[in-house]
This record gives C-alpha cells, sequence and structure tokens, in this order.
C-alpha cells in the first residue's frame, strides 16, 4: 500500500475535530509494515465522547483487507463464521423474536451479511431475504454454499429505489463502515415507512469492555473504525431519521420482557460463571493433558467440540458486550 493510504478524519456525529488519544492499538504480527502504521491512535471526541480510529487505514487498504488474502486472516473467518455458524443459529432466533414483537415477516436486506448465517434463520421465519457483501470470500459461500441472493459492492452504489425493504438489518458492519452516519442515511432511504432496521454492533460502554479498557476482545488496529456506546448509537440513528423502540444486548434480546429476564440470569450463568470455569480451569487443564480433550456433544441442532468449546469462550470473561437496536422510520 501507498504510504499515503492513510485517512484523517472528523468527528462522525458531531463533526468536531476535538479529540482526545484513548489507545494505540498495534496491528497484528502479519500485519506488520503492511498497513503504512503498525500503530493506530483510538480516539474519544471531547464534545459528543464518540469512539473512533483516526487516522486510520485508507480505502484501499481496507479493501485488501476484506480480501482474506492472508492465511491467519482466512483461517480466522472461516473458524468464527462458518465451523462455528450453527452456535450463534440460538442467538438468532432470540432476535427474530424479538423483532416479531414489533412487525410481522417481510422483505429483509441483510448488510454485510457474511456467511449468511442470519440470513438463513430469517428465511426459515418467513422472511424473503437477500443481502449484501463486499468480500469475494463471503459472496461465494453465500452463493454457491448458503443458495442466497447476494447483492456486491457498497451499498451506498447499489441504486436500490426509495422505500423497497420492510427490514433492513446490519451486524457487526457499522464498525466497519468509513462513514456510520451515511450507512444510516442510506439504510432511512431502502426502509419502508412501517418498516424497521435493526444494528448490531460492539457496546464500548459495556461494564466488561471498560473494564478491560485496552485488552477489550473487540479493539483492533485494522477494520474497527468507529466504536459505540448505547447513548452514541441512539444519537446517530435519531440524527438520521430513527425512532429506537428496542435496545439489549445480543446474550439476552427475546420475544417478550419475561424471556430476556430469564435470559439475563440463565446467561449470566453461561457466559460468566461457566466462562471462568473454562478459562480458569478447564483450559489449563486440558492444556496439561490433551487426552481431555477428545469429547463431542450434540446440543440441538448445533454439534459442540473442545475447540468451540474454546472459541465461544474466547479470553475474557464478558457479557453482553454486543448490543442490539431495534428502530422504526420517524
Amino acid at each position: 500500500m501507498s504510504s499515503t493510504d492513510v485517512d484523517y478524519v472528523l468527528c462522525n456525529l458531531c463533526n468536531a475535530n476535538n479529540a482526545q488519544t484513548l489507545y494505540q492499538l498495534s496491528v497484528l504480527p502479519h500485519q506488520v509494515g503492511k498497513y503504512n502504521l503498525d500503530v493506530w491512535d483510538i480516539v474519544k471526541c471531547q464534545i459528543c465522547g464518540l469512539i473512533y480510529e483516526n487516522p486510520r487505514p485508507g480505502l484501499k487498504s481496507l479493501n485488501e483487507f476484506y480480501r482474506f488474502d492472508h492465511p491467519e486472516d482466512l483461517a480466522f473467518v472461516e473458524n468464527w463464521f462458518i465451523e462455528n455458524e450453527d452456535l450463534n443459529r440460538g442467538r438468532w432466533r432470540q432476535l427474530l423474536r424479538a423483532m416479531s414483537r414489533y412487525r410481522k415477516p417481510g422483505k429483509l436486506l441483510d448488510l454485510g451479511c457474511g456467511a449468511g448465517s442470519f440470513l438463513t434463520e430469517a428465511q426459515k421465519a418467513g422472511y424473503d431475504v437477500s443481502g449484501q457483501e463486499i468480500s469475494p470470500f463471503f459472496i461465494d459461500y453465500c452463493r454457491n454454499v448458503q443458495n442466497l441472493t447476494i447483492y456486491t459492492g457498497p451499498i451506498e452504489n447499489l441504486e436500490f429505489k426509495d422505500a423497497c425493504f420492510d427490514f433492513i438489518t446490519a451486524f457487526d458492519l457499522i464498525e466497519h463502515h468509513p462513514d456510520p452516519a451515511s450507512l444510516l442515511k442510506e439504510m432511512r432511504r431502502l426502509v419502508k415507512e412501517g418498516g424497521m432496521v435493526v444494528v448490531g454492533t460492539h457496546n464500548i460502554g459495556n461494564y466488561f469492555a471498560q473494564m478491560y479498557g485496552q485488552r477489550w476482545r473487540h479493539l483492533y488496529a485494522i477494520g474497527h473504525l468507529t466504536y459505540f456506546t448505547r447513548r452514541t448509537l441512539t444519537q446517530m440513528m435519531e440524527q438520521n431519521g430513527f425512532e429506537v423502540i428496542h435496545f439489549n444486548g445480543a446474550h439476552t434480546i427475546d420475544g417478550s420482557k419475561f424471556a430476556e429476564m430469564r435470559n439475563y440470569f440463565t446467561k449470566f450463568f453461561r457466559v460468566i460463571v461457566l466462562r471462568a470455569f473454562i478459562l480458569g480451569i478447564y483450559r489449563p487443564l486440558t492444556d496439561r493433558l490433551p487426552m481431555l480433550t477428545h469429547w463431542s456433544i450434540n446440543l440441538g441442532n448445533s454439534k459442540l467440540n473442545h475447540s468451540k468449546l474454546l472459541r465461544q469462550a474466547g479470553d475474557q470473561i464478558i457479557m453482553n458486550d454486543n448490543m442490539l437496536i431495534l428502530a422504526i422510520p420517524k
């Protein structure tokens, strides 16, 4: 990449140029020397509180990254988004139940659809689904393996007619987008009056995110450009024509208040207590006794084994640091 492929930006929420450095993130070892800088600043706007990367990789660098040409990048997306996609089905079903509290199924577009796991669950629930994606790897997988309708290229270039979708969803996309406000404007243009948008992203205002600080699992030097709290995401959505009608964490959102309360307590045990056991006892034990890793169990339609368990557990004891916002056009 050219040494000029670095962008300096203003705050995307309030357009101010008054930010203070929070963190300095180093690139991963295999990215050293590849994206112009090896250490990137994460800053916080002193006017509105939005947290973002500045400076950040330019468009050419980002497009190169999303090709997933490096074996380590490809291994990550294959492991997380394809080999372990069955472990996310339960959370997708919870979200679909939450959506059904407000709107009946209709024509749905999932932006940045990745491997298409949400689309396949939405299709089963009665939605007329299609996706949008820029990564050649995911486009090929969705079309040839998932048999999904996928639009390619940036959403702003696809020239859809106004108000042509009942639902527009975007999971783990807005933090990657160079201009989140522009993305929300386009979503507002495309959704029908009486329709719904769903935005999912990482919540840097979460208690555990603040506790881990610079070590928080969703801080990346390459890829993640903007980090939202509930307040800053809600404010940006309201500025771009939406009214937020429901908010919850990805672990707990569901089809009723009672279900969400039940999820909170059950997920607290599974996500915090059980994860603490896995990280503090199970993983060190299996490191010493590899024979204990040879197991597999069926959990409904999913299969869990040693590698999947460690992938789900990650490296941190954490809960609901991913948030979901349901909104309707004003």
